[in-house]
């Protein structure tokens, strides 16, 4: 009588104690490591698979402060005030932007304190043109902004911050998809003291901080003004999967991969 059994792997066998794994009928029993190897698997893919945008509301209570913090999805947010002196359309980093100022947080949303247009993010003024910088704790793409106190004077200038700390000018011809009049460089909104909500053609970014100012050629009159400015009352984000996410989830199908290639070899006593 010929018995035929099959021996699993080397791999499968660590620890005296374990000894072999015999596959009875058609129905393999699968081992514990490839049981994990499986769950580590899924559980990077769930946590790299890009989730529905989710949407950040920016005001509160009524103060002028040094920063904000919100959270939601796990993402923290912090945003800050500075003032720059240059031309909006021709800032190249954050060492363009110049000393601190205040948030103003208002009931719908936040712009700066002080300035022309107070509480609204503005460039009316050259020497205190003023920025708001959102920073946050992974990366991030924008798929909506509200805007409020919108005037039909209104610009928008939006960058993304690089690791080097240099900017990625984020407005440009097609990337509004609605909520603006005109989706070029330059964008003005058509109401007045209205809200505007942005909804882009595609989430855009993959950046941790983003600067929001208005954007003007330089002291050239637009609209009849110069460099008026809006309120920023939400964002609505995807988060992007960190690389040692993906990392994770690359080496998973790659262990899982090398398992199922492995053949089990029988092994024929008398």
């Amino acid at each position: 009588m010929r018995i035929v059994t099959f021996q699993s792997n080397p791999l499968r066998n660590i620890g005296k104690g374990m000894g072999e794994t015999t596959f009875r009928g058609s129905h393999p029993m699968i081992h514990p490591f490839a049981a994990i190897a499986v769950t580590t698997l899924v559980g990077a893919f769930v946590a790299a698979a890009p989730a529905s945008a989710v949407t950040v509301v920016l005001g509160g209570a009524v103060q002028n402060v040094s920063s904000v913090t919100r959270s939601a999805e796990g993402v923290d947010f912090t945003v800050t005030a500075a003032r720059f002196t240059g031309n909006p359309a021709t800032l190249t980093g954050m060492s363009s932007l110049g000393a601190p100022l205040l948030v103003s947080v208002t009931t719908p949303g936040l712009g700066v304190d002080g300035g022309g247009s107070a509480p609204q993010i503005d460039t009316n003024q050259t020497n205190r043109r003023e920025a708001l910088i959102l920073s946050a704790s992974s990366p991030f793409e924008i798929s909506r902004l509200k805007l409020s106190m919108v005037d039909g004077n209104d610009t928008l200038m939006l960058y993304g911050v690089k690791d080097d700390g240099s900017f990625v000018a984020l407005i440009n011809a097609g990337t509004i998809m609605s909520g603006l009049n005109g989706a070029a460089g330059v964008v003005s909104t058509g109401a007045n003291g209205g809200t505007s909500l942005l909804t882009f053609a595609n989430p855009w970014g993959n950046f941790s901080q983003y600067v929001f100012t208005t954007r003007v050629g330089g002291e050239v009159l637009y609209n009849n003004d110069r460099g008026q400015g809006y309120r920023l009352d939400s964002i609505s984000f995807n988060v992007v999967p960190e690389p040692r996410m993906w990392a994770m989830l690359i080496a998973g199908f790659g262990f899982v991969g090398v398992a199922a290639r492995r053949r089990r070899k029988p092994v024929v006593s008398a």
